[in-house]
């Protein structure tokens, strides 16, 4: 392995300068059966967690987090009304592509280096030491910032879920902005208590299943509608139709809105990223996950796309339901925010009309709403190991915090990656749309966070990685620039696209201020950056990276059964 570019020599008298933080010190750089952590009395335990998932948990894990079918069930009325059903099945295999040119591009450097800090690991790594600190730490925080945001998006569908089976079954409860909080903050809350509460044994084994939970839910709504549904919508109302209801001029701008549904679907998979140091054998089995779970992910959501269309038979009739959290602030269906911010739930109507019964409306309901709850759970734990590998690289405040680990989690990082989105959640009760497009932070910082390593991979990451390890596990080739290419056109056309208005004319409650959030958050971490953290942090260098890696590949390494 070459140390060239951290200036540093793999010798047995290697020192680094740095001070330690709850970090990984080599012992022995050479020999990795020699790695060990050198800690203090006030650092217990180690920082570093039990590999507790086999590859089902691990899969089963990031197919129901990631929740591509829910999501695109969620999301179907803003693909609906912004290009139709075209842009809902023709933009769905559009992102599947370039999903999965932008997984295997990260399955090169991921197949090297699996750890919980992943992708600002590897800006760490593929970056010129001059910038490798600066652009671990802002990598780092914009991935953190987006799975917060994807604690906050989940919750809130999960709440807005919950009100839909109450319209749906005729109650005279209308939430208020507070009650629908109330919701959402015990979503929340209930997720933090059961990673805290349950033990390692019981939600590996919650992991396993929930794969089973989606796929039959799945399975049981789609086959009963399409049954029960009558009459069909025609193939070519599904396969051509195109719609625009979103008062743009131009049809081909709503239509490229429109495919935002889709690619949000996917935004997510970074989780076996992050929990890839809990994976037994994880340079081979981490890539094949990722990779798995956009492939299983595009066959369930597309046989839900396909399944809701040929069971809409009036469009108008899907968008104008009255079931939905209609946000106070907007006129119509026509100003609702692109995305899963639409606030209207056309499934909700699509099933209700084909079964006729609002005790099986109401069952179909549930199943989304509990792989909503999981998927809010499964951002928070994500999140605290990001800051669990943060905490041991000296990147945050008070870091050695952020390496306690009790009941096999790490507990500080998963209370602050709840409080985050519970104080961000505040918002709604004051401006929906504000928050809305808060929601809509989670794509552009989370594509971002994918994004930046595989630059890195184009511009002389490709070259490093040949160099100093040829024989890793999954190298593209050839391949490699063209998929590099398809991923970051993707992720840009995305970023660009979801800062559009969603729909014309643009009021004030119906602007799109998702870009004004994210410009904010990144002031706020460039001011961090070099108001207090740019002396502080030095980055993690290779060396340090291997170090965990190694360890976490020694025979001693496996799968825990039993433990709690």
């Amino acid at each position: 392995m070459s140390l060239d570019r951290n200036n540093d020599q793999a010798s047995p008298d290697f020192k680094d300068s740095r001070k330690p933080c709850a970090s990984t010190q080599v012992v022995n750089p050479v020999d990795p059966s020699e790695y060990a952590l050198e800690v203090d009395d006030e650092q217990a335990p180690p920082a570093q967690l039990q590999q507790s998932f086999s590859g089902m948990a691990a899969f089963g894990f990031c197919f129901a987090v990631l929740n591509t079918w829910v999501v695109l069930l969620a999301g179907l009325g803003a693909g609906l009304s912004s290009g139709g059903p075209t842009a809902l099945i023709w933009g769905f295999v559009y992102a599947i592509v370039c999903n999965l040119a932008l997984t295997l591009s990260l399955s090169e450097v991921f197949s090297v280096y699996p750890t919980a800090g992943s992708q600002y690991h590897w800006a760490a790594i593929l970056t010129s030491p001059r910038w490798s600190a600066m652009a671990a730490w802002f990598t780092a925080l914009i991935n953190l910032g987006g799975l917060w945001a994807g604690v906050a998006t989940q919750a809130y569908l999960a709440s807005n879920m919950i009100v839909v089976m109450s319209l749906v079954n005729e109650t005279d409860w209308v939430p208020t902005p507070g009650e629908q909080y109330a919701i959402y903050l015990g979503i929340i809350v209930f997720g933090l208590g059961s990673s805290l509460l349950s033990g390692v044994k019981f939600t590996r084994r919650l992991d396993s299943s929930m794969t089973w939970v989606s796929i039959l839910g799945l399975g049981a709504f789609a086959i009963t509608i399409l049954a029960m549904a009558k009459p069909k919508a025609s193939a070519s109302f599904v396969f051509t139709g195109v719609y625009n209801f979103s008062g743009w001029d131009s049809t081909a701008i709503a239509w490229l809105i429109g495919l935002l549904n889709s690619s949000f679907a996917f935004v997510g998979f970074d989780l076996v990223f992050h929990i890839s140091e809990e994976i037994p054998d994880a340079k081979r089995k981490g890539p094949q996950i990722l990779n798995a779970t956009v492939i299983v992910g595009g066959i369930t959501g597309m046989f839900c796309l396909l399944s809701l269309l040929f069971c809409l038979s009036d469009i108008e009739a899907g968008l104008n339901t009255a079931y939905g959290f209609v946000d106070r602030e907007l006129d119509s269906i026509a100003q609702m925010l692109t995305g899963l911010r639409c606030g209207r739930l056309p499934f909700a109507q699509i099933c209700m009309d084909a079964t006729g019964s609002k005790a099986a409306t109401t069952m179909f309901l549930i199943i989304p709403t509990l792989l909503l709850c999981y998927g809010s759970r499964g951002c928070q734990l994500t999140a605290s190991r990001i800051m669990l590998s943060l905490g041991r690289d000296c990147g945050l405040p008070w870091s050695r915090s952020f390496t306690k680990i009790r009941s096999g989690e790490p507990y500080v990082g998963l209370i602050v990656s709840s409080v985050v989105p519970l104080l961000a959640g505040l918002v709604q009760i004051g401006a929906t749309s504000a928050f809305n497009s808060l929601l809509g932070t989670a794509v552009i910082l989370l594509q971002a966070s994918y994004v930046i390593p595989v630059v890195l991979i184009m511009f002389g990451g490709r070259s490093q990685l040949d160099s100093t390890h040829p024989d890793r596990l999954w190298n593209l080739g050839r391949f490699g620039m063209p998929c590099n290419i398809v991923a970051c056109f993707f992720v840009v056309q995305s970023i660009v696209i979801y800062c559009f208005p969603a729909t014309q004319p643009v009021t004030a409650t119906s602007m799109n201020y998702v870009s004004a959030f994210v410009g904010g958050y990144l002031v706020i971490l460039t001011a961090l950056w070099y108001g207090w953290m740019r002396k502080r942090f030095r980055g993690p260098s290779e060396i340090e990276i291997q170090a965990v890696v190694d360890r976490c590949s020694l025979p001693k390494s496996e799968v825990v059964r039993g433990y709690e």
